[in-house]
């Protein structure tokens, strides 16, 4: 999916993990899930902020560190909009769990939290299917776990299919918000419509089919 050596996502990781154990500073991996959402709706998000939130306040980095890092969380905020507009399956960034297994919920869980930075409400969107797009993010994301009650009851079987499913739901979401994007507007004529024999409303004293009315 990637442009970024491995070398530079090895060093991307190195300065964030550091920060993100002792502080609010996100994980690689919740990095690429925040990011993957910020490229797929339809809102533009100003860089400050965005970095603002993977960064935290907790940190201590000094500003060399920052100036590199930044650059490095640029170039890959640019490989995720690039595999997403070229339809590339996302390679995601997942971290082992405690049970030796990759923990798809810090990653789900941080595309779930762009929702709150971007300013449309997607789950206001009233087009019929597209809650269901994102299914495997909430249920892999721990929203249907509210205060330790269960909502929903998932098996092993269900999981392993939502799993298989997220690549697929993210490149939907995306293709959806750049179909809704590219929809065409229409344009309502405000005032009353004016007949071929009324007079031109620009002034001249003619007829509207007789001034700018002509065919």
């Amino acid at each position: 999916m990637t442009a970024m050596s491995a070398e530079a996502i090895d060093r991307l990781e190195n300065l964030l993990s550091g920060r993100a154990e002792e502080g609010d500073t996100m994980r690689l991996d919740e990095v690429q899930g925040f990011f993957v959402a910020l490229a797929s709706g339809p809102d533009a998000v100003d860089e400050s902020t965005w970095m603002m939130h993977v960064l935290g306040t907790k940190h201590d980095y000094s500003e060399e560190q920052l100036t590199e890092l930044k650059q490095l969380l640029r170039d890959m905020m640019a490989d995720v909009q690039a595999a997403l507009a070229e339809g590339q399956e996302i390679d995601l960034t997942l971290y082992e769990g405690d049970d030796g297994e990759a923990d798809y919920l810090p990653w789900c869980n941080a595309y779930l939290f762009a929702l709150d930075v971007v300013d449309t409400d997607w789950f206001e969107v009233e087009d019929e299917g597209f809650e269901d797009l994102l299914y495997p993010m909430m249920a892999l994301g721990g929203m249907f776990e509210q205060e330790g009650e269960v909502l929903v009851e998932f098996t092993e079987e269900d999981l392993d299919e939502l799993k298989d499913d997220l690549t697929t739901s993210l490149q939907a979401v995306y293709n959806y918000w750049q179909a809704k994007k590219a929809a065409p507007t229409t344009v309502r004529r405000e005032g009353d419509k004016v007949g071929r024999n009324d007079p031109c409303p620009c002034g001249s004293g003619k007829k509207y089919k007789a001034c700018h009315g002509k065919a």
